[in-house]
């Protein structure tokens, strides 16, 4: 139900990564964005100017916003000045001018509540200083952990770039903006389980689990306005798999199981696996992705990269949507991450496809396919190595492959409900109530 424009409060978004692009903060900031006026929130998202991000952006997905949505977009440090002193980070290119963007808004009219998502990271501190300069209460929203150990465990070979030096600067900026905040807000708990262990200072801080959500009318709009597929021709006689999101050595174990489980059914069923083309999408988050295979050589390495191709290359968002539309099956492939959360998962059960997940036990994503019956879960844990699951792989493939053509899955889509961007939004709302509420009761 609408809420009255007169009992409506402000947030102020800092999402400097949003509309056009086509990245996940982008996605979360739109759908928290779109539907927060229905639950008594006026939203006015400060954002980078598209011609500062380093990634193609797709202006269609603007199409997608609400048209009396205020956005203020700033300008950032220019890319061939940044990338001189070693670093291309959206959100340090943006810091100064965002806190210039906010201060004059804060100072020209009522802002209730700022809202931080993460990633990037570097506007973290902003929630902070707004906080000692104008008495507002901020709450910081983890889509990803800002400090992790899990780089230090690879070889040095395999971390990002200047890994040691972001690790640093975090390890200053993640407590500063901590010291003050108001709440905490997260796709998955276990984001958030580490900062309570870490830090004293949130002894008294609520935090709310938030799934990233899906907007189903996302969707419908693709289905309204087909787009080219630029990466198999749904009509050509093949039987077409697909995976659209990222890789990466979290994964590796998972998906040599499920190479594996392709190599010995080929063995035993050849016949079943002829029509079978396999196709990963969008595997890194470079930007510059060209032979930055993730997932090719593990394919080469099993004996089936004749049937598996993959394309580095991050796809838009709508364009992602219309090849889980186009595929006859999808599969979606875990980290061995126990509480890897797996936003992804939602728009592959959007898609209403013949799926297969490959998970550990623990995630999230496995609750909601066994709550949904939207798909088939194979997991694999402390006691279940991913290459002891390979024949309950193959198992699951095979009955995906004789299922037939248009065949849908049962979904419960009440049970999906949840997920949706705007129920999403409207867990969102409430916590905006609760911290406006508790703030207003300690002053």
């Amino acid at each position: 139900m609408s809420v009255d424009e007169s009992q409506s409060r402000t947030v102020l978004i800092i999402a400097p990564d949003f509309t056009p692009s086509s990245y996940p903060p982008a996605l979360r900031a739109r759908f928290f964005a779109q539907h927060l006026p229905e639950f008594g929130w006026n939203p006015i998202v400060l954002a980078a100017d598209r011609r500062h991000y380093e990634w193609t952006v797709d202006p269609e997905n603007e199409k997608l916003l609400d048209p009396t949505l205020e956005i203020i977009r700033t300008g950032a440090l220019p890319l061939k000045w940044t990338r001189k002193l070693g670093f291309g980070d959206l959100g340090l290119r943006t810091l100064w001018h965002h806190w210039w963007a906010l201060s004059r808004v804060c100072r020209q009219r009522r802002v209730d509540l700022i809202f931080i998502s993460l990633p990037p990271n570097s506007p973290i501190i902003l929630g902070r200083l707004a906080h000692a300069r104008f008495g507002i209460p901020y709450i910081l929203d983890y889509n990803d952990p800002v400090l992790t150990e899990y780089y230090w465990k690879l070889p040095r070979a395999q971390r990002p770039p200047k890994w040691a030096l972001v690790y640093a600067m975090y390890r200053f900026m993640e407590p500063f903006a901590l010291k003050r905040v108001d709440q905490l807000v997260g796709v998955d708990n276990s984001y958030m389980a580490g900062l309570f262990a870490n830090y004293e200072c949130l002894q008294n801080v609520e935090a709310t689990p938030i799934a990233f959500g899906v907007e189903p009318s996302d969707f419908a709009y693709v289905r309204r306005h087909p787009r080219p597929n630029l990466v198999f021709d749904r009509a050509d006689g093949y039987f077409h798999i697909s995976y659209v999101g990222r890789g990466g050595p979290d994964m590796n174990a998972a998906l040599r199981a499920l190479f594996e489980a392709i190599r010995m059914g080929r063995q035993s069923t050849p016949e079943l696996y002829k029509r079978v083309r396999i196709h990963f999408v969008g595997t890194t988050y470079a930007p510059k992705a060209e032979g930055l295979y993730q997932v090719l050589p593990l394919a080469r390495e099993c004996g089936v990269d004749d049937i598996v191709e993959e394309r580095p290359a991050r796809v838009q968002h709508l364009d992602a949507i219309q090849i889980l539309l186009d595929s006859d099956a999808l599969v979606v492939v875990g980290s061995e991450a126990p509480h890897y959360a797996a936003s992804k998962i939602f728009p592959y059960i959007l898609a209403a496809k013949p799926l297969l997940a490959i998970f550990h036990e623990e995630s999230s994503a496995v609750k909601l396919l066994h709550e949904t019956c939207a798909g088939n879960a194979v997991t694999f844990g402390a006691n279940r190595p991913p290459l002891s699951i390979v024949g309950e792989i193959g198992t699951v493939l095979q009955e995906l492959l004789r299922l037939p053509a248009g065949w849908r899955p049962p979904t419960n889509w009440e049970k999906f409900e949840p997920y949706t961007a705007r129920a999403v939004t409207a867990r969102l709302a409430e916590v905006f109530d609760r911290t406006i509420q508790s703030t207003t009761t300690h002053t």
